[in-house]
C-alpha cells in the first residue's frame, strides 16, 4: 500500500511539472454507422480487411481534426524499438481521441506488406486520410513512401 501511494505521488508531481494543455473543443460532431465506414474504406482500397470495432461512428471534420493533432502530443514521444515504436504510436493516439474527445474516427493500421503501423482517419465528408502518429503529417492515399502500402492492411476501425 506504501509504495502505491509513493506512486501516485510521484505522478500527481510528474502532472504538475508539464502541464497538458485542455484539449479543444470540437462542437461538430456527425453520426455514421459501420456499414457506411466500411464503404468508404472500400473506395480508398478494396483490398483492406477491416476489423469493426463499433457500430456506430461519431466523426467530426477536419478542421477540428487538425486542432486535435495540434493539441495531442504522442509525435513528441521517443521511438524506442520493441517497446515504443510505430504501432504504439498509432494505438496511443487512437486510444486518446476516442478518450478525450468521443471521436472514433480513427482507425489503426497495420500495414504487414510495409511493415509499419498508422493511422487512418476517417471524415464526414467521406473522405479519408492516413495519419502519421510520429509527426503528425496526414494525407492521401497512394503515397509514394513505401511505408504505407496499404494493400491487404489490417485496419481496426
Amino acid at each position: 500500500m506504501e509504495l502505491i501511494t509513493k506512486l501516485n505521488e510521484v505522478v500527481a508531481t510528474l502532472r504538475n511539472l508539464s502541464p497538458h494543455p485542455a484539449p479543444p473543443e470540437i462542437s461538430y460532431i456527425v453520426e455514421k454507422d459501420s456499414l457506411w465506414v466500411q464503404e468508404c474504406l472500400f473506395m480508398l482500397e478494396p483490398s483492406i480487411i477491416r476489423l469493426p470495432l463499433d457500430g456506430k461512428y461519431y466523426l467530426t471534420n477536419q478542421s477540428n481534426f487538425l486542432n486535435i493533432i495540434a493539441w495531442h502530443w504522442v509525435d513528441s514521444r521517443e521511438w524506442v524499438k520493441d517497446k515504443f515504436d510505430c504501432e504504439n504510436f498509432a494505438i496511443t493516439l487512437k486510444a486518446d481521441v476516442d478518450w478525450y474527445f468521443g471521436l472514433n474516427q480513427v482507425g489503426i493500421v497495420i500495414d504487414y506488406k510495409a511493415g509499419h503501423g498508422y493511422n487512418l482517419v476517417v471524415f464526414p465528408d467521406g473522405k479519408v486520410m492516413l495519419l502519421e502518429p510520429q509527426n503528425d503529417r496526414m494525407f492521401v492515399w497512394p503515397n509514394l513512401s513505401s511505408l504505407y502500402v496499404l494493400k491487404n492492411a489490417f485496419v481496426l476501425l
